[in-house]
């Protein structure tokens, strides 16, 4: 099930660090404190509705990804075939295990990012779902963090929770982001 609630918009952003699928970079969010603001995108391939919404994180990332850091950060899956089956993945042919280790939930990220031919980043959450607890966000979710570190804004969980967080971010980014490219070069 789902983590109880403990962040709110304003808090400061629980730091990770998470490494690529690949295991060649590691990021710590901490990191673009005082830099640039951040796009948390946490989910799994087996999320129908994270999949549907998926396409307009990378659109916002297009647009807006040199000023803001996205990252995909892939948390235990919404509906792993050994666990509660979604007649829609069984469909579109989607049978994806409960990862048991770090090695095996990294191989399903690959999938997924093959799959969405993502350009975002993905992060692979570490077994103990550190920072899927840190953030409640099984089994979607979407956050926006400020430049000074603090979440701007905290999507709802999804299902639901997605496309409403998807249009928060955007309208964040425009007012926040949209043309200034004048001063945004500080």
């Amino acid at each position: 099930g789902r983590h109880r609630e403990t962040l709110r918009a304003g808090d400061p952003a629980p730091d990770f660090t998470l490494k690529s699928p690949d295991g060649a970079k590691t990021v710590r969010l901490s990191d673009y404190r005082g830099d640039k603001p951040v796009v948390l995108i946490f989910g799994s391939y087996t999320c129908p509705p994270f999949r549907d919404v998926y396409p307009t994180l990378e659109r916002l990332h297009k647009e807006y990804g040199r000023e803001v850091a996205f990252f995909y950060v892939y948390i235990r899956e919404a509906h792993p075939k050994d666990g509660w089956k979604m007649p829609r993945n069984q469909r579109e042919g989607i049978a994806i295990k409960d990862p048991t280790s770090l090695a095996e939930r990294a191989d399903v990220t690959k999938q997924a990012c093959a799959f969405f031919k993502t350009i975002i980043p993905a992060l692979v959450d570490t077994m103990d779902d550190a920072t899927d607890r840190a953030y409640a966000a099984w089994p979607s979710r979407i956050y926006l963090v400020d430049a000074d570190g603090k979440i701007a804004v905290r999507g709802q969980p999804g299902p639901r929770g997605l496309v409403p967080a998807a249009r928060a971010v955007e309208a964040w980014l425009k007012e926040h982001h949209g043309k200034r490219q004048t001063d945004a070069k500080r």
